[in-house]
């Protein structure tokens, strides 16, 4: 996973989540182990979405 504010690469796997007090149950936030922002795993696919069909219209 790449931190989508610091830019930094990490496996998402082997990073403990420390979440704590954001009130949604079963939260699946992964915070960056260099920055410390909380980065959603759900929202991965939209971005890789996003992405690709801005690749598409440059073409």
């Amino acid at each position: 996973m790449q931190c989508r504010i610091c830019g930094y690469t990490f496996d998402e796997k082997t990073v403990e989540n420390e979440c704590e007090g954001c009130g949604k149950k079963e939260c699946q936030t992964i915070h960056c182990p260099n920055c410390g922002f909380g980065n959603s795993p759900e929202f991965e696919t939209e971005f890789d979405l996003i992405n690709s069909l801005k690749k598409k219209l440059r073409l």
